[in-house]
Protein backbone atom coordinates (compact mmCIF):
# COMPACT_ATOMS: atom_id res chain seq x y z
CA UNK A 1 0.00 0.00 0.00
CA UNK A 2 1.14 3.51 -0.78
CA UNK A 3 -0.26 6.75 0.59
CA UNK A 4 -0.02 10.22 -0.91
CA UNK A 5 0.26 11.61 2.61
CA UNK A 6 -2.06 12.98 5.24
CA UNK A 7 -2.55 10.04 7.60
CA UNK A 8 -5.57 11.70 9.18
CA UNK A 9 -7.47 11.46 5.91
CA UNK A 10 -6.33 8.10 4.57
CA UNK A 11 -8.58 6.09 6.86
CA UNK A 12 -9.42 3.56 4.14
CA UNK A 13 -5.75 2.67 3.77
CA UNK A 14 -5.23 2.33 7.51
CA UNK A 15 -8.27 0.06 7.77
CA UNK A 16 -6.94 -2.01 4.87
CA UNK A 17 -3.60 -2.50 6.65
CA UNK A 18 -5.36 -3.54 9.86
CA UNK A 19 -7.54 -6.02 7.94
CA UNK A 20 -4.42 -7.77 6.64
CA UNK A 21 -2.92 -8.34 10.09
CA UNK A 22 -3.94 -11.52 11.95
CA UNK A 23 -5.40 -11.22 15.44
CA UNK A 24 -2.08 -12.08 17.07
CA UNK A 25 0.06 -10.36 14.45
CA UNK A 26 2.23 -7.31 15.00
CA UNK A 27 2.90 -4.18 12.95
CA UNK A 28 6.45 -2.89 12.54
CA UNK A 29 6.74 0.90 12.36
CA UNK A 30 9.84 2.49 10.78
CA UNK A 31 9.92 6.29 11.33
CA UNK A 32 13.56 6.93 10.34
CA UNK A 33 12.68 9.32 7.49
CA UNK A 34 11.35 11.85 9.99
CA UNK A 35 13.89 14.59 10.84
CA UNK A 36 14.80 14.54 14.53
CA UNK A 37 14.40 18.33 14.56
CA UNK A 38 10.68 17.95 13.83
CA UNK A 39 9.61 15.07 16.08
CA UNK A 40 11.24 12.70 18.53
CA UNK A 41 10.92 8.96 18.01
CA UNK A 42 8.85 8.89 21.19
CA UNK A 43 6.35 11.28 19.62
CA UNK A 44 6.32 9.17 16.46
CA UNK A 45 5.52 6.06 18.47
CA UNK A 46 2.73 7.80 20.37
CA UNK A 47 1.26 8.92 17.07
CA UNK A 48 1.37 5.53 15.37
CA UNK A 49 -0.07 3.64 18.33
CA UNK A 50 -2.88 6.17 18.77
CA UNK A 51 -3.69 6.07 15.05
CA UNK A 52 -3.93 2.29 14.82
CA UNK A 53 -5.56 1.73 18.22
CA UNK A 54 -8.58 3.61 16.87
CA UNK A 55 -8.99 0.79 14.38
CA UNK A 56 -8.39 -2.09 16.74
CA UNK A 57 -4.66 -2.70 16.38
CA UNK A 58 -2.63 -2.38 19.59
CA UNK A 59 0.42 -4.49 18.73
CA UNK A 60 2.97 -2.09 17.28
CA UNK A 61 6.78 -2.25 17.51
CA UNK A 62 9.18 0.43 16.29
CA UNK A 63 12.66 0.18 14.75
CA UNK A 64 14.80 3.31 14.75
CA UNK A 65 18.06 1.53 13.87
CA UNK A 66 18.10 -0.53 10.66
CA UNK A 67 21.70 -1.69 10.83
CA UNK A 68 22.52 -5.38 11.32
CA UNK A 69 18.91 -6.46 10.84
CA UNK A 70 18.20 -9.97 9.58
CA UNK A 71 15.34 -11.10 7.40
CA UNK A 72 14.25 -13.54 10.10
CA UNK A 73 13.66 -10.56 12.41
CA UNK A 74 11.62 -8.72 9.81
CA UNK A 75 9.61 -11.78 8.80
CA UNK A 76 8.17 -12.05 12.34
CA UNK A 77 5.96 -9.06 11.59
CA UNK A 78 2.63 -9.28 9.80
CA UNK A 79 3.01 -5.85 8.17
CA UNK A 80 5.47 -2.96 7.95
CA UNK A 81 4.67 0.76 8.06
CA UNK A 82 7.32 3.10 6.62
CA UNK A 83 6.58 6.64 7.70
CA UNK A 84 7.08 9.94 5.93
CA UNK A 85 9.82 12.54 6.23
CA UNK A 86 12.79 13.26 4.01
CA UNK A 87 12.80 10.88 1.03
CA UNK A 88 16.50 11.30 0.21
CA UNK A 89 17.54 10.63 3.79
CA UNK A 90 15.30 7.55 3.92
CA UNK A 91 16.60 5.99 0.70
CA UNK A 92 20.20 6.75 1.65
CA UNK A 93 19.74 5.09 5.05
CA UNK A 94 18.07 1.90 3.84
CA UNK A 95 20.77 1.49 1.20
CA UNK A 96 23.63 1.97 3.68
CA UNK A 97 22.16 -0.60 6.05
CA UNK A 98 21.16 -2.99 3.20
CA UNK A 99 17.64 -2.85 4.60
CA UNK A 100 16.37 -2.32 1.05
CA UNK A 101 17.24 -5.94 0.25
CA UNK A 102 15.29 -7.20 3.25
CA UNK A 103 12.32 -5.05 2.37
CA UNK A 104 12.23 -6.23 -1.24
CA UNK A 105 12.37 -9.86 -0.11
CA UNK A 106 9.62 -9.19 2.45
CA UNK A 107 7.33 -7.72 -0.22
CA UNK A 108 8.10 -10.46 -2.75
CA UNK A 109 7.04 -12.97 -0.08
CA UNK A 110 3.59 -11.32 -0.18
CA UNK A 111 3.98 -9.48 3.11
CA UNK A 112 2.12 -6.13 3.25
CA UNK A 113 4.09 -2.89 3.42
CA UNK A 114 2.50 0.52 3.90
CA UNK A 115 4.53 3.48 2.67
CA UNK A 116 3.38 6.95 3.61
CA UNK A 117 4.70 9.95 1.63
CA UNK A 118 8.50 9.40 1.64
CA UNK A 119 7.83 5.76 2.45
CA UNK A 120 5.67 5.54 -0.68
CA UNK A 121 8.06 7.40 -2.98
CA UNK A 122 11.00 5.07 -2.29
CA UNK A 123 8.89 2.09 -3.37
CA UNK A 124 8.54 3.62 -6.84
CA UNK A 125 10.99 3.55 -9.72
CA UNK A 126 12.71 6.89 -9.06
CA UNK A 127 12.57 9.32 -6.12
CA UNK A 128 13.13 12.50 -8.15
CA UNK A 129 9.47 13.31 -7.47
CA UNK A 130 10.49 14.25 -3.91
CA UNK A 131 12.03 17.46 -5.24
CA UNK A 132 8.61 19.01 -5.86
CA UNK A 133 5.01 19.00 -4.69
CA UNK A 134 3.25 19.99 -1.51
CA UNK A 135 6.00 18.72 0.77
CA UNK A 136 9.19 19.03 -1.30
CA UNK A 137 12.38 17.57 0.21
CA UNK A 138 15.96 18.80 0.16
CA UNK A 139 18.67 16.35 -0.86
CA UNK A 140 20.87 17.20 2.12
CA UNK A 141 22.59 13.79 2.07
CA UNK A 142 23.69 14.45 -1.50
CA UNK A 143 22.73 11.11 -3.05
CA UNK A 144 23.06 11.01 -6.83
CA UNK A 145 21.49 7.62 -7.55
CA UNK A 146 17.77 8.33 -7.33
CA UNK A 147 16.61 4.84 -8.25
CA UNK A 148 13.87 3.62 -5.93
CA UNK A 149 13.02 0.04 -5.05
CA UNK A 150 10.87 -0.16 -8.20
CA UNK A 151 8.05 -2.19 -6.67
CA UNK A 152 5.12 -0.38 -8.32
CA UNK A 153 5.14 -1.91 -11.81
CA UNK A 154 7.72 0.57 -13.11
CA UNK A 155 5.88 3.72 -12.00
CA UNK A 156 7.33 6.58 -10.00
CA UNK A 157 5.19 8.00 -7.18
CA UNK A 158 4.51 11.70 -6.55
CA UNK A 159 2.87 12.57 -3.22
CA UNK A 160 0.94 15.53 -1.79
CA UNK A 161 -0.46 16.28 -5.25
CA UNK A 162 -3.07 18.65 -3.85
CA UNK A 163 -2.98 21.59 -6.26
CA UNK A 164 -3.18 21.89 -10.06
CA UNK A 165 -0.05 24.05 -9.90
CA UNK A 166 1.91 20.88 -9.10
CA UNK A 167 0.98 19.39 -12.49
CA UNK A 168 3.71 21.25 -14.34
CA UNK A 169 6.36 19.74 -12.08
CA UNK A 170 5.07 16.21 -12.61
CA UNK A 171 4.85 16.79 -16.37
CA UNK A 172 8.43 18.08 -16.54
CA UNK A 173 9.68 15.18 -14.42
CA UNK A 174 7.84 12.51 -16.43
CA UNK A 175 8.92 14.06 -19.73
CA UNK A 176 12.57 14.36 -18.68
CA UNK A 177 12.88 10.87 -17.16
CA UNK A 178 10.41 9.16 -19.54
CA UNK A 179 8.91 7.45 -16.48
CA UNK A 180 5.17 6.99 -16.02
CA UNK A 181 4.30 8.77 -12.77
CA UNK A 182 1.33 8.32 -10.46
CA UNK A 183 0.44 11.51 -8.57
CA UNK A 184 -1.43 11.04 -5.29
CA UNK A 185 -3.22 13.73 -3.28
CA UNK A 186 -3.32 13.55 0.51
CA UNK A 187 -5.66 10.86 1.75
CA UNK A 188 -5.50 8.83 -1.45
CA UNK A 189 -3.29 5.83 -2.06
CA UNK A 190 -2.69 2.64 -3.97
CA UNK A 191 -3.11 -1.03 -3.20
CA UNK A 192 -0.52 -2.93 -5.22
CA UNK A 193 -1.00 -6.69 -5.36
CA UNK A 194 -0.33 -9.38 -7.96
CA UNK A 195 0.81 -6.74 -10.48
CA UNK A 196 -2.49 -4.91 -10.08
CA UNK A 197 -2.71 -1.31 -8.86
CA UNK A 198 -6.01 -0.20 -7.34
CA UNK A 199 -6.76 3.38 -6.29
CA UNK A 200 -7.95 3.70 -2.69
CA UNK A 201 -9.98 6.92 -2.19
CA UNK A 202 -11.47 9.30 -1.33
CA UNK A 203 -9.89 11.22 -4.23
CA UNK A 204 -8.60 10.20 -7.64
CA UNK A 205 -5.04 9.42 -8.70
CA UNK A 206 -3.53 10.87 -11.88
CA UNK A 207 -1.07 9.06 -14.14
CA UNK A 208 1.28 11.29 -16.14
CA UNK A 209 3.17 10.34 -19.28
CA UNK A 210 4.86 13.59 -20.13
CA UNK A 211 2.08 16.04 -21.00
CA UNK A 212 -0.49 13.27 -21.35
CA UNK A 213 -2.47 12.38 -18.26
CA UNK A 214 -5.24 10.06 -17.20
CA UNK A 215 -7.35 10.27 -14.06
CA UNK A 216 -8.33 7.13 -12.16
CA UNK A 217 -11.14 7.35 -9.64
CA UNK A 218 -11.17 5.61 -6.27
CA UNK A 219 -11.72 1.89 -6.67
CA UNK A 220 -10.49 1.80 -10.26
CA UNK A 221 -7.63 -0.26 -11.64
CA UNK A 222 -4.63 1.58 -13.06
CA UNK A 223 -3.62 0.03 -16.38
Amino acid sequence: MLSGGGIKSDIKLVKLVVSLIPKKGRLLYIPVAMPSTSYSFGQCYDWITTTFERHGLCRVDMWTDLSDRKYEDLAKYSAVFIGGGNTFHLLNLIRKTSFDRLLIKYIKNNKPVYGGSAGAIILGRNIGTAYFGGDADKNEVGIKNLKGLNLVNGYSIACHHNKKSYDKDVIMYSKRTEILTIALPDGTGLHVKDKKIIVVGPKSATVFKGKARKVFKAGSLII
